[in-house]
């Protein structure tokens, strides 16, 4: 068992997590990986709250969710990662997250950011993360919502991004 999705998403835990991802790929554990999030009881607990019980959320920074993901209890578990940033997945794939395919799922358009996909914008800092994470031998692919259309990301995607900047 262990991460059955490792998920970038601006949004975190909302509909098209709790109704659709986990619908369908039935995760014990939802844990977001946020600094800031984990610093914050009262945030916590509302992202805690927002999912049935049936399944458990844990909110962790991201040096404690590496830890937790490369422990002994998390691949006794189905694990649906979220982050909020293309920087946060990369720095747990750094630090040694087991975790070998990204879905690019919602990174909504804010200031300063291009269109990748109707659902993915992206900024210079989201490119090189997205490279990082490419050059840590990770598989990215863009769906927003299960069964939806998927895209591979890959170096050229990147390279024609980060030419439009």
């Amino acid at each position: 068992m262990g991460v059955v999705l490792a998920r970038i998403d601006d949004r975190l835990i909302h509909g098209q997590v709790t109704v659709g991802w986990c619908q369908q790929l039935r995760p014990d554990r939802i844990l977001l990986a946020d600094n800031a999030i984990a610093a914050d009881e009262w945030q916590s607990e509302i992202y805690r709250c927002s999912v049935p019980p049936s399944t458990a959320v844990s909110v962790m920074s991201i040096a404690e969710s590496v830890a937790h993901l490369k422990s002994r209890a998390a691949g006794e578990e189905r694990i649906l990662v979220l982050t909020g940033s293309v920087f946060a997945m990369a720095e747990l794939v750094r630090l040694g997250a087991p975790i070998s395919v990204v879905n690019v799922g919602g990174l909504h358009f804010a200031a300063g950011k291009k269109e990748l996909f109707p659902f993915v914008y992206l900024d210079p800092m989201d490119l090189r993360s997205l490279r990082r994470l490419l050059d840590l031998g990770a598989e990215l692919r863009a769906q927003q919502v299960p069964g939806g259309r998927d895209f591979p990301l890959d170096l050229d995607h990147v390279q024609e991004m980060e030419a439009r900047f």
